[in-house]
């Protein structure tokens, strides 16, 4: 019989169960190597000959040591030949159940419902993207910090998709509580990532109005209701309920998996995408899950600029310049002007030179400039449809006189694709509204998640867009139209990860601007990495929106 005090697996100490059910108790204990408090799932004695469950305890392990992600409950060590009997050791989670919340305080404040539902989301897409379907969702497998960070736990019933079933399950047979079932599961069916939204749909009603949305006297009563029955409003009971976030629920909770989210994520975005105007605001992940984030890929960021490239007027750090909207109609001339006010005048910094043009279809091109370089002096042209006028040097003096000027041209860059960029995260960020940053149209937007915080809730360590290249080029400026104020972000030659080179970096100005980039070999793709978010310009929490993007260089 195991007791307080007994040591498993010749490490683990046992203080004192905190949970049990049918196959394992789990229980409160000390690594005794680390000093560790930890959670220590053990296998009841009376059941380890059953050779179904058994399996499905080794199962459980195996599926949990594919999934590391900070709103998953963490697994620490296993072993399934242990003399004490199988146990699995994982992190001790310092909070409660959903469930056991929703019993001590009722119907949970909208915010705090959404962002809950969001993080248990961005777990499941994690695991759906390991061939993995938790099909046990519910309240009481959603452990909740008391600052807010929520953590899914408890696949020992889930089911992988790579074909290796060992028999566990068969269509025809229905697992899973009946309060959340996904019709097609009460059913027997097929299952997918979609039957995990389902679910959470159905945890999202209760954290939002305190009941099941189908109460029946008996489990397979209830699972009738599933099938059969229409999921209510949760505003019929819960009048200020966000109308957002019923709908949310009610698309989560359709009876057709095809009318769902197709994802788990697709659901997670539904819920931080706070439209303007609703009555609910909240941060999308909690700082401190970024404790228990193990994902890789950090950019080299903190890696200074390389030195700005010969010919371009401004050093990388200071080369953002505001272009000016003008249309230059059917003729197609460019009008090229400079930036720079009192300090270029002065000589403290060269003038920036900027241009605009017609929109092409695949990205706004910024017409290839002529910069003009003297020696020891930096001189801009401005092209107008009467001719070519010179405008005089920083310096104050002509631009003559001591060195011949070089011309430097450059070209639009032509773009085989452009993808979201998210290494660090769910791998996804926005993508279906990619299209809207070369679109042609600066008043549609790209947009980031939101975060509660300027660095990404803690979560990551940046997102962004990867532009590929027809062919491989060596990009001189980027040329890219923001909303908002504030944050920053780099461009990489390449993708993120360690060892990115970083080629130019800048501060969004709420505008278009340009950013010059410095020397390099050709790359076949650049990434336009946020690093830091400005405040959101269209409600609540912080958000980077960027219209229109392009690069302009050497092929």
């Amino acid at each position: 019989m195991t007791a307080a005090g007994d040591l498993i697996g010749g490490r683990y100490r046992l203080e004192r169960p905190i949970g049990s059910g049918g196959m394992a108790t789990v229980w409160r204990a000390v690594d005794d190597e680390t000093g560790d408090v930890v959670a220590v799932k053990l296998m009841h004695p009376r059941v380890q000959d059953d050779p179904d469950l058994l399996l499905r305890f080794r199962r459980e392990a195996d599926v949990v040591s594919r999934l590391d992600h900070p709103c998953i409950v963490r697994m620490l060590d296993q072993d399934a030949g242990a003399d004490d009997g199988p146990y699995i050791v994982f992190e001790l989670v310092d909070g409660v159940t959903l469930k056991a919340l929703i019993r001590q305080r009722g119907a949970l404040d909208p915010a705090e419902a959404a962002s809950i539902a969001s993080q248990v989301a961005r777990g499941l897409e994690l695991a759906h993207r390991s061939g993995v379907v938790h099909r046990d969702i519910k309240s009481h497998n959603v452990l909740v910090t008391d600052s807010g960070v929520a953590k899914l736990t408890d696949f020992g019933i889930a089911r992988l998709l790579d074909g290796m079933q060992d028999g566990l399950t068969r269509t025809g047979t229905v697992l899973g509580t009946s309060d959340y079932l996904a019709p097609e599961q009460a059913r027997g069916l097929g299952v997918d990532g979609r039957t995990d939204v389902y679910a959470l749909g159905i945890v999202l009603y209760e954290s939002l109005t305190g009941d099941l949305p189908f109460p029946a006297d008996t489990p397979m009563g209830v699972a009738l209701r599933q099938v059969r029955d229409p999921m209510p409003d949760p505003r019929e009971g819960r009048p200020d309920v966000p109308a957002y976030l019923a709908a949310i629920v009610m698309r989560a909770c359709e009876k057709d998996p095809d009318a769902r989210f197709p994802s788990a994520l697709d659901m997670a975005d539904a819920l931080i995408d706070v439209p303007a105007g609703a009555t609910a605001a909240m941060p999308v992940i909690p700082p401190e899950v970024a404790a228990a984030d193990a994902h890789t890929g950090t950019p080299a960021r903190d890696r200074p600029p390389e030195e700005a490239v010969t010919g371009v007027l401004a050093p990388v750090a200071d080369a953002r310049a505001q272009v000016i909207t003008a249309e230059s109609g059917a003729t197609g001339e460019a009008a090229i002007t400079t930036t720079g006010g009192a300090a270029a005048a002065g000589g403290a910094e060269p003038p920036r030179v900027i241009a605009t043009a017609p929109r092409r279809r695949r990205w706004p091109a910024v017409v290839a400039g002529v910069l003009v370089l003297g020696a020891g002096a930096a001189a801009a042209v401005v092209v107008t449809r009467g001719g070519t006028e010179a405008v005089s040097p920083a310096s104050g003096g002509s631009s003559g006189g001591g060195g011949s000027a070089i011309m430097t041209a450059m070209q639009p860059l032509q773009l085989a694709s452009v993808t979201d960029a998210d290494p660090s995260g769910e791998g996804r960020e926005m993508p279906g509204e990619v299209p809207l940053a070369y679109d042609g149209n600066e008043a549609t937007s790209w947009r980031t998640e939101r975060y509660a915080t300027p660095d990404f809730g803690g979560l990551k360590d940046g997102v962004g867009l990867a532009l590929t290249l027809d062919s491989p080029a060596v990009a001189r400026r980027l040329l890219v139209t923001t909303k908002g104020t504030g944050g920053t972000f780099q461009v990489l030659a390449g993708e993120p990860g360690p060892g990115a080179r970083v080629v130019g970096q800048g501060t969004f100005e709420g505008g278009a601007q340009v950013v010059a980039l410095a020397d390099g070999p050709a790359s076949g793709s650049y990434t336009f990495w946020i690093t830091e978010l400005p405040p959101n310009v269209e409600g609540s929490g912080y958000r980077a929106y960027v219209s229109e993007i392009g690069l302009e260089g050497t092929p």
